[in-house]
């Protein structure tokens, strides 16, 4: 396992994070000083197109889960949930995330997301987003 030592300074908080790094497998536990809250992420990479992330803050018991599935360049699948705003969520992609300007002067991604709050399913929202980028 490598281990990557990071520190961030914004707003008077200090984040310090040392990630545990093998090649299917991250851990990162950080504290923010000077509050001393604690925190750990988790994530997994089960294959090249399959992904969980899992990150727990310890000072409020605040969760949250992403599952990540690719299906080639071209289309990818996330759901996920978050205590803190007791929200689970599904959105699917379209659209090439590679390249760049020279290679993809009009790119273009789409994205359908469900958001399912869990307090009051009938407040359930589908909500679409297109992003498209012209370079001259």
């Amino acid at each position: 396992m490598n281990g990557i030592c990071t520190a961030q300074f914004s707003d008077e908080d200090l984040k310090l994070r040392y990630c545990y790094k093998d090649e299917a497998l991250s851990i990162i536990p950080s504290i923010s000083l000077p509050s001393n809250a604690l925190s750990f992420a988790f994530k997994r990479q089960f294959t090249p197109s399959n992904k969980l992330s899992y990150w727990y803050n310890f000072d409020t018991n605040n969760w949250s889960t992403v599952y990540k599935h690719t299906y080639g360049k071209d289309f990818k699948f996330k759901a996920g949930y978050d205590s803190d705003v007791r929200l689970g969520w599904a959105s699917f992609w379209v659209g090439d995330e590679g390249g760049n300007a020279k290679t993809a002067p009009m790119k273009t991604k789409v994205q359908f997301m469900l958001q399912v709050p869990q307090d009051d399913i009938r407040t359930s929202a589908l909500m679409f987003r297109v992003k498209k980028r012209w370079d001259i």
